[in-house]
């Protein structure tokens, strides 16, 4: 009778651990600790400028973005050619607004060259997304969830703020996974205005030369500038 008690209980604990792991594989892990958008309609606007997009497809994305299903999420924007395949919200979760640079800290950007560069002199760098360096702990590639294989893009470098008096600031957010990427990392969204000189958002290169921020090329992932590699630009 005892051997037949503890098979009966050893059964049981199987059954109930196996049932366990399963309700773990089917429900996400992400912590969506803050939503940000107040509904659909709001939500929208990050993918959908133009108000095609049905209100029950708004709806399901909104449901699936709350909850952080995000194989289902790009699944559902593959399926309707949503926002050229990039996820909504600037590709986060968890936003914080408004948030105000620091001197001393550091970012980090992958990107190509603006314009025709053909490796003669220093490159123009532009763009807005970045990731946080933070405690030296720099975040995979995987963890930023970008399009493109890392070979792809031909710069990636440092940004140090120099000093806290940043005309504008960042949207911060932990980063959606898609792309086939595992995502989960953080980024900074940097609010950068357009330069007047240009009609385009400034340059990386351009605030530099404003004494805001230091640009490192620390490698060159496509290779083909790999003799840009230790370049700095700073006023």
């Amino acid at each position: 009778m005892k051997h037949l008690f503890k098979f009966i209980f050893f059964l049981a604990v199987a059954f109930f651990s196996t049932a366990c792991s399963s309700d773990r594989d089917e429900t996400d892990n992400t912590n969506i600790t803050t939503v940000f958008f107040k509904n659909a309609d709001e939500l929208a606007l990050t993918y959908d400028a133009a108000g095609t997009v049905s209100q029950t497809i708004r709806d399901q994305v909104f449901d699936l973005y709350k909850q952080g299903k995000w194989s289902e999420l790009e699944a559902l924007f593959k399926a309707n050619n949503l926002n050229g395949g990039w996820p909504p919200a600037n590709g986060g979760y968890n936003i914080v607004d408004d948030v105000p640079f620091q001197a001393g800290q550091k970012f980090d950007r992958y990107s190509g060259a603006i314009g025709n560069y053909d490796g003669t002199g220093i490159p123009t760098l532009g763009g807005s997304f970045t990731s946080p360096i933070l405690n030296g702990y720099v975040y995979t590639f995987s963890q930023r969830a970008l399009n493109q294989p890392e070979n792809m893009y031909d710069f990636y470098y440092e940004i140090d703020v120099l000093n806290n008096s940043l005309p504008f600031k960042s949207q911060t957010a932990d980063v959606i996974p898609w792309f086939n990427q595992v995502g989960n990392g953080k980024q900074a969204m940097w609010k950068i205005p357009i330069d007047p000189a240009t009609g385009y958002q400034k340059t990386w290169n351009k605030l530099a030369a404003e004494g805001y921020v230091k640009i490192t090329i620390k490698k060159s992932p496509s290779g083909k500038y790999n003799n840009l590699v230790g370049t700095v630009i700073q006023q």
